[in-house]
């Protein structure tokens, strides 16, 4: 995540009129907001297909034109009259491009296109749930390190890309209008964010939420190990609620055991792999063992001294024996690795797909 807001707030004096007609305060903050443009034109609206279950879906609305260049001139400065704390004040800066009221029209379009796959899939709380952040999480990612300032969720539906703050600012709006308990993760220390549900299980740290993560597809309620570029989240976020939503993510239970078998699977690989590379050189110190005594065996053959190749046959046969065991049984923990890097790929790819995942992970760990 590129470094956000330090350098968009100000910190003006609060200006008191006097007079008959009294004193004018200042509002304590003034949050960034969209102001339409008229006339404004919007280029073909973008279409988004995105995996989800065993096949793929489709997204397309078209956003009004005036308020997505609203959102795209919009002043992005906080502006405080007043001393608060970080604590205070970034809440009111996010919340402010998450709820601005000009934006509400495209959350009800998209939130339409949402709910009528929902509708055909009959999908159940948690998937459409899941639906939703398999949508967001299709948006390319993409960070610019000259741009500063979050986008307004409009403008990140429209430009078809945005980094972790602008993701999770769509992701959460659209989360909390459907009533889901949804906040966000900010994570100041390692300049990043996520989004949180509301959960009875899987929850974050010192949170009662869920984690999502939307730079990648990924499950709810499995944090990432690292971001993308190395960094590991070690910091307790700042939780920023969103909406007044009480839904909750009831599917954690299958999350947490797709979970365990991502981690029994990359275990079993990473002890594999070093028993691998050790049958791997007995093997072929075996197989060199066994080249020399064929050729040994091969001059006394053609010297004549047969009493001493019978000799050696029993030795070579018991050689070979033990060779073609020791291949077998290697071949064997070959399968066994490929089988778990198979299901630890293929549950990594199909986060989009808990309940496959699920049943396969199952499947795995009992064994």
């Amino acid at each position: 995540m590129r470094r956000r807001i330090l350098t968009a707030i100000a910190l003006f004096a609060a200006v008191l009129a006097t007079g008959c007609l009294g004193g004018l305060l200042h509002p304590a903050v003034v949050p960034p907001s969209i102001v339409p443009v008229d006339g404004a034109a919007l280029e073909p609206a973008p279409v988004y297909t995105f995996p989800f279950g065993d096949h793929e879906e489709t997204i397309r609305i078209e956003p009004d034109p005036a308020v997505y260049a609203g959102a795209k001139a919009a002043d992005r400065q906080l502006r405080l009259f007043e001393d608060l704390t970080k604590e205070e004040w970034i809440p009111i800066y996010y919340l402010a491009f998450a709820s601005d009221s000009h934006q509400e029209p495209f959350y009800t379009d998209l939130l339409a296109a949402l709910r009528e796959i929902r509708d055909r899939e009959k999908l159940d709380d948690d998937r459409y749930l899941e639906l939703i952040a398999a949508f967001v999480q299709s948006i390319p990612y993409r960070t610019d390190a000259s741009v500063v300032e979050p986008k307004f969720p409009i403008e990140t539906y429209v430009d078809t890309e945005g980094d972790c703050d602008d993701k999770s600012l769509l992701l959460a709006g659209l989360l909390a209008r459907e009533g889901y308990g949804a906040a966000l993760l900010y994570f100041g220390e390692e300049e990043h964010m996520a989004v949180g549900v509301k959960s009875a299980g899987c929850r974050y740290r010192n949170t009662s939420y869920a984690y999502i993560e939307t730079t990648n597809r990924s499950y709810v309620g499995i944090p990432p190990a690292a971001l993308a570029d190395g960094t590991r989240l070690s910091s307790n976020p700042l939780v920023i609620p969103v909406g007044d939503g009480n839904g909750s993510y009831t599917a954690s239970s299958e999350v947490e055991t797709i979970e365990r078998a991502l981690s029994a699977s990359r275990d079993r690989v990473g002890e594999l792999e070093e028993e691998l590379a050790v049958r791997t050189r007995e093997l072929e110190a075996d197989r060199e063992a066994l080249v020399a005594l064929d050729a040994k065996m091969a001059d006394l053959f053609r010297s004549g001294e047969t009493g001493d190749y019978n000799r050696l046959v029993p030795e070579y046969n018991r050689m070979v024996g033990n060779y073609n065991d020791a291949v077998e049984a290697y071949n064997v923990m070959l399968d066994e690795a490929e089988a778990a890097v198979n299901l630890h790929n293929h549950l990594v790819g199909h986060a989009h797909d808990r309940p496959g995942s699920y049943l396969l992970a199952r499947e795995y760990l009992m064994g």
